[in-house]
């Protein structure tokens, strides 16, 4: 990379931020002429528009966003290796942006957040929780944590935590319709079912190197886990649903597990990270923090 194109690099997300090429101008003590010609020198190389000009507006491209937020790690990269050299150190610091579902970052991520923000105080964080899977480089993310039985291929990720489901329904509800002592069994139960599922209404179990597949119904369909465990602690049926989010209802009894002897999914907790190479030292330290923090055996599933 020679200085014109990171000078120009500076300019251009200068200009995205403030709107407008005079502001960029000023702000980096340049003439406007100049700023405008670092601009197009990029878009010439690359051979394509990254800013709509007109007399009154300045919109970006969609090329010029993905532009935009690669030229942000690159600058972020640079200034935080820049620091490192002159300190000789090679210390966590920067706003840390991250995209987590709303299940497992609603439930476990804020005190883990709050523990590594205990040892790395130069670190802020800005959490986003979703349910989509989230455009890392174009939406300007620096890791996701995300929840899957498997990953897309091509993806970067490293495992944190093993994600176990468990059958349970209400004490209340048990006594009215009965325990479920075969798979079988669960079709004639009224099952709560999770919408986001890649197999809706499919629950799998396992024993003895043989699965079991039961199509389950019920009146209740979200594509939220909290929401179905707070239904069917409240007796309308029958869940299956990861230990992180059942567990504190299955310690207070609030509901049972069912069907012990058999096995269910378990999925795995990923750090999902756009670049293998050149890691921040802010997105490699909380990566590593997660894994020390939640482990091969994580708290929840202590009393499974």
């Amino acid at each position: 990379m020679t200085m014109d194109v990171f000078k120009g690099m500076q300019v251009f997300t200068k200009v995205v931020e403030l709107k407008s090429f005079a502001k960029a101008a000023d702000t980096l003590g340049m003439s406007r002429g100049m700023a405008s010609r670092y601009v197009a020198n990029i878009e010439e190389n690359l051979g394509v528009r990254l800013l709509n000009r007109t007399t009154r507006q300045l919109s970006i491209t969609e090329a010029g966003n993905t532009y935009y937020h690669k030229s942000m790690q690159i600058l972020a990269l640079v200034a935080e290796t820049e620091e490192d050299a002159a300190s000789d150190t090679a210390k966590p610091r920067g706003t840390l942006r991250i995209s987590c579902s709303v299940a497992f970052g609603g439930t476990q991520l804020s005190k883990a957040i709050a523990a590594y923000l205990l040892r790395y105080p130069d670190v802020k964080i800005e959490v986003v929780l979703c349910e989509r899977i989230v455009n890392l480089v174009e939406e300007g993310f620096d890791l996701a944590l995300r929840v899957a039985n498997d990953l897309s291929p091509g993806l970067i990720a490293r495992r944190l935590t093993p994600v176990r489901f468990v059958v349970c329904a209400a004490p209340d509800y048990l006594l009215r319709h009965g325990h479920p002592r075969e798979p079988a069994d669960l079709a004639d139960h009224e099952c709560l079912i999770f919408s986001e599922s890649d197999a809706i209404g499919e629950w799998r179990l396992r024993r003895d190197g043989s699965t079991t597949r039961v199509k389950v119904h019920g009146k209740l369909h979200g594509n939220n886990g909290n929401m179905l465990c707070d239904a069917a602690a409240s007796g309308l049926g029958v869940i299956y649903q990861p230990t992180f989010l059942t567990y504190d209802h299955l310690r207070n009894g609030r509901l049972v597990r069912l069907l012990p002897e058999w096995e269910t999914d378990t999925f795995w907790a990923y750090a999902v990270y756009p670049h293998r190479q050149f890691l921040l030292p802010k997105v490699r330290t909380f990566i590593d923090f997660m894994v020390d923090y939640f482990g091969p055996h994580p708290f929840w599933d202590a009393e499974l």
